[in-house]
């Protein structure tokens, strides 16, 4: 059996970390999704998530497997949502992005742990309220949200490389 758990990332996992986006942007292409294909993410925005200490990353029997970035507070990417609503007003929550498995990972159902890890984390800190968004074909993504309990509540889009990317906007509220 593997040891797996969520730590709080280091500068010393930028390498694996950059390498884990650079999979899942591959991934993503192969499934003929644009997401991820323009740059974003990329090693400035890890080092970003860094510094500011949200990045996160899953670590399996010593190695990182995962990376995710996780924002306390109102992220303004959530602000401005059409075709549905947010189940409340809060601006008390865990926006969830850059969630991202390794290949050398992929298909072990750890994306269903790592999601886990990241609830238990923030609940018990108090934290209930949880959001994220992903590529309305992103397929795999939307399973491990849907698997976790999240719920679609509408649209929001992002800027991406001078453009407007529709994203699906998903919400989960612990009680």
């Amino acid at each position: 059996m593997s040891t797996v758990y969520m730590r709080q990332a280091k500068n010393k996992d930028l390498i694996h970390i950059t390498a884990i986006i650079d999979d899942s942007r591959h991934f993503l292409k192969k499934q003929g999704l644009d997401q991820w294909q323009s740059g974003y993410p990329n090693q400035n925005t890890i080092v970003s998530d860094l510094q500011q200490e949200r990045g996160y990353v899953l670590i399996v029997d010593n190695q990182v497997a995962g990376y995710v970035a996780l924002l306390s507070g109102e992220d303004p990417v959530y602000t401005n949502i059409t075709s549905g609503k947010w189940l409340n007003q809060s601006a008390e929550y865990v926006a969830i992005h850059r969630f991202a498995i390794s290949n050398q990972y992929r298909g072990q159902k750890l994306a269903q742990r790592f999601m886990t890890a990241i609830l238990t984390y923030f609940f018990q800190m108090g934290i209930v309220d949880f959001r994220i968004d992903t590529h309305p074909e992103n397929l795999p993504m939307q399973a491990v949200i849907a698997g976790n309990g999240f719920s679609r509540q509408g649209n929001i889009y992002i800027d991406d490389n001078n453009s407007r990317k529709l994203r699906w906007a998903y919400q989960l509220v612990l009680v």
